[in-house]
């Protein structure tokens, strides 16, 4: 059961009484603040969970029945507000975790859409090879033979299959360095 000043405050504060409001204020502010920070764990937001339900007390003043307890309206009225804010950051924490993730989705798709041109330009670009550098080029690379076997095998000195990688590798960096 409310205190018997308490009533009188309150009867007061629903007929538009600032200095009613502003003892309320004084008298359940601290208290409310304490409730507030046990589920925020945040000063800041416990201070704005404190003036966001005056205010709404201040707007909903002609409702309130002066026969309830105070306390227990501004308790219950706090614990709306701070459920109401726990919900909207849970969705915005998954919605920030939907848009991460599609942004993920899509930049993997395009990193994929990306190498795949790349790759055709390269393909592009070691066909343009002359003849014979292409050949080794691909021994090397496609095969996994070494110089000494790709010697061996087009009937050439190694120095010239060392020379022709150089100068295949020279080529393929020069035409697709201006694609990166």
């Amino acid at each position: 059961m409310p205190i018997l000043g308490e009533q009188k405050l309150v009867k007061k504060l629903k007929g538009g009484c600032h200095q009613s409001f502003t003892t309320l204020f004084h008298l359940y502010a601290k208290k409310l603040y304490n409730f507030s920070y046990k589920y925020t764990q945040s000063h800041a937001e416990s201070e704005e969970i404190v003036q966001e339900v005056f205010l709404k007390i201040w707007n909903k003043r002609e409702t309130i029945n002066p026969k309830l307890s105070f306390n227990a309206f501004l308790i219950t009225i706090a614990k709306n507000h701070i459920f109401n804010r726990i919900k909207k950051e849970a969705s915005r924490r998954q919605y920030r975790n939907q848009i991460e993730h599609a942004e993920l989705v899509t930049n993997e798709t395009e990193s994929k859409v990306i190498f795949a041109d790349l790759e055709q330009i390269a393909k592009s670009k070691i066909e343009d090879l002359p003849p014979k550098r292409k050949q080794i080029f691909l021994l090397r690379r496609d095969s996994g033979m070494s110089v000494k076997e790709i010697a061996q095998k087009l009937g050439i000195a190694e120095s010239t299959v060392e020379n022709q990688m150089n100068k295949a590798i020279k080529t393929l960096k020069t035409n697709l360095s201006k694609f990166s």
